[in-house]
């Protein structure tokens, strides 16, 4: 069966989808290393103010991606797997760039950038060629 991408307007390339993006993919790594999520780590985070993470959490939440429950942000279905599908993105897409000798911290910020561009059918190609083509380990 093959996947729909969803009609939201976050999934057409914008600053906003990339905003949306980058929030969702920072939620799951801090509940992944914290258990469980507040406005504040999210500002640490991603180095903004908690003024702006308010204000994005709103979207976030008006748009049916994140709950915020007593202060701890979670996802709702839709939000948990548009963030694991740009946090596998970001960690292929830097993967590829590390092991073509790019630095850390480049590949990362790179990874960041490429991770919003790609559509999801692109990137599932993209991944299944090169999986494909590279030899065991």
């Amino acid at each position: 069966m093959e996947k729909k991408e969803s009609t939201r307007p976050w999934n057409k390339p914008s600053r906003s989808r990339e905003s949306a993006e980058n929030y969702l993919r920072a939620i799951l790594e801090i509940r992944s290393s914290h258990g469980r999520c507040r406005n504040v780590d999210i500002a640490r985070h991603l180095g903004v103010s908690r003024a702006s993470v308010s204000k994005a959490l709103v979207k976030l939440s008006e748009a049916g991606l994140v709950e915020v429950v007593d202060h701890d942000v979670g996802f709702t279905s839709e939000g948990r797997a548009i963030a694991e599908a740009t946090s596998a993105r970001h960690r292929f897409f830097e993967g590829l760039l590390r092991d073509a000798g790019v630095d850390a911290d480049e590949a990362s910020r790179d990874a960041c950038r490429l991770e919003h561009c790609v559509s999801a059918d692109s990137f599932e190609k993209l991944y299944s060629h090169l999986t494909r083509s590279r030899p065991s380990e």
